[in-house]
C-alpha cells in the first residue's frame, strides 16, 4: 500500500429518469450520502466536495447535506474533459493533504443533455467559423466530421461503430439503473437515421436527469473503512497540440494519445493488465479513438479488434463500458465510468460482473478535453 496515492472508498447512485422537468437537488443528495454511507463514512467526515457542471454548485452540495466546514472545494465547468475531472481534482486535493475526504459528484438533467436543440446566438469574431458547425450546440456536426475522417483515413467501416452500440444495449439488459434495456441488432444501428451524415442516433448518448458521486480519501484511511479500497494508480488529463474543438490538426484522437501516454509513463500496470474498461461513449467515435490511444489495439485497428462486438461484449477479453454506458444507462456524463470501474474491482457489479477484475482503465471527454485514470484491486 502506498499511502501517497489516494483510493476511491465509496460510490452512490440517485435513480435515473427520462422526464423533464424533475428537481436535481434531491437527486445529489441522495447519490451523495449514498456514497458516503457505502464508504462507512458520515457526512461530518467530510472536507472537500468537487462538483461539474452541475446546477449545484460544491457549495451548495454542502449546504443541503449539512457539511460544517469545507477545507478545499473547487466546481469545474462544460469546458474541461467531463465528470472525471472533478474526480481528478478531489486525487490531487487528498494527495496534497488539502483534504482528507473528498466527495465528488455530478449531477446532469435531460434539458442540459439535450441542448444541442437549442438556438445558438448571433456569432461575431471566431465564433461565426465555429457556431455553423455546432460547437455550442451539442458539437453534432462536428462528431460526423470525425467518424468521416476516420472512414476516409483508415479505411474503417460503419460496422465497427455499430458494435460499439449493439454491445452497450447487452450490458444494459444486465443493468436495472439502466433506462435503455432492449437489445439491439448491427441491423438496427445501420437502419437509425442520420443526425449529421455519417453520424447516426445511435452513435450518440441518451440524455436523462441523475445524479453520482463518489468518495476519495487516502490509501492509508482506506484501508480501515468499509469497503475495499481500489486505488487511483495513476491519472492523467490531455489536450493535445493546438487544443481546439474544429481548428485542430488531429480530428481522429484528440488530446487522447498524450493523455493515455502520460498516464501509463505514471502507472504501475500497463495496457495489457486491464481487466476492464470504461471509455466516454458521448458519441461512438469517442470510445474507439480511446480504445486506441489507450493500447488495448493498435491505431486504426479497432474493426479488426473488436471482433463483429465479441470482444467487448460480456465473456469478451476486454469488456468495456459495462453498465451500457452513455449509450445506454443513461448520459450521467463521466462519473458513472469511475463508479463502475469501481464496481467491478470490488466484485460488486452483480449479473455484469467481469470475473477476477483487478485493474480498470477510465477515460473521459474527447478533442482538446480528455482525461484518464487507471484502478487497480
Amino acid at each position: 500500500m502506498n499511502p501517497a496515492k489516494a483510493s476511491v472508498v465509496g460510490v452512490g447512485y440517485s435513480p435515473v429518469y427520462r422526464e423533464k422537468g424533475i428537481d436535481c437537488r434531491p437527486l445529489v443528495v441522495e447519490a451523495a450520502r449514498a456514497a458516503i454511507a457505502d464508504a462507512g463514512l458520515t457526512v461530518s467526515d467530510v472536507d472537500g466536495v468537487f462538483e461539474y457542471a452541475g446546477d449545484e454548485g460544491a457549495q451548495d452540495i454542502a449546504r443541503m447535506l449539512g457539511i460544517d466546514n469545507l477545507t478545499t472545494y473547487a466546481d469545474y465547468t462544460a469546458r474541461c474533459p467531463s465528470a472525471i475531472t472533478a474526480a481528478l481534482g478531489a486525487e490531487m486535493a487528498v494527495r496534497s493533504g488539502a483534504c482528507e475526504v473528498a466527495l465528488v459528484v455530478r449531477s446532469v438533467t435531460r434539458e442540459w443533455g439535450t441542448m444541442s436543440g437549442h438556438s445558438a446566438p448571433v456569432a461575431s469574431g471566431r465564433a461565426q467559423f465555429d457556431l455553423p458547425y455546432g460547437v455550442m450546440g451539442g458539437i453534432i456536426p462536428v462528431m460526423g466530421m470525425r467518424k468521416q475522417r476516420r472512414l476516409a483515413e483508415l479505411g474503417d467501416t460503419e460496422e465497427s461503430y455499430g458494435h460499439v452500440s449493439v454491445a452497450a444495449r447487452t450490458w444494459s439488459a444486465l443493468n436495472d439503473r439502466a433506462v435503455l434495456r432492449d437489445p439491439i441488432t448491427l441491423d438496427d444501428y445501420m437502419e437509425s437515421r442520420f443526425v449529421a451524415d455519417p453520424l447516426r442516433l445511435l452513435d450518440c448518448d441518451y440524455p436523462v436527469t441523475g445524479a453520482v458521486a463518489v468518495v476519495i480519501t487516502s490509501a492509508e484511511r482506506a484501508a480501515d473503512l468499509a469497503q475495499q479500497p481500489v486505488t487511483i494508480d495513476a491519472s492523467s488529463m490531455g489536450t493535445g497540440a493546438r487544443a481546439d474543438w474544429t481548428f485542430t490538426p488531429d480530428f481522429l484522437y484528440g488530446g487522447t494519445l498524450k493523455c493515455a501516454e502520460n498516464m501509463w509513463r505514471k502507472s504501475s500496470v500497463s495496457p495489457a493488465d486491464v481487466d476492464v474498461a470504461q471509455l466516454y461513449d458521448g458519441f461512438t467515435h469517442i470510445t474507439i479513438s480511446w480504445t486506441e490511444a489507450l493500447g488495448l489495439c493498435g491505431r486504426g485497428e479497432f474493426g479488426e479488434w473488436v471482433d463483429k462486438g465479441r470482444t467487448i461484449q460480456p465473456g469478451g477479453s476486454m469488456p468495456m463500458n459495462t453498465t451500457g454506458g452513455q449509450l445506454a444507462e443513461g448520459r450521467l456524463h463521466g462519473l458513472s465510468f469511475l463508479a463502475e470501474a469501481v464496481l467491478q474491482l470490488r466484485g460488486q457489479a452483480g449479473e455484469r460482473q467481469v470475473p477476477d477484475a483487478e485493474v480498470s482503465v477510465v477515460a473521459n471527454g474527447f478533442g482538446p478535453q480528455c482525461a484518464s485514470m487507471v484502478l487497480t484491486r
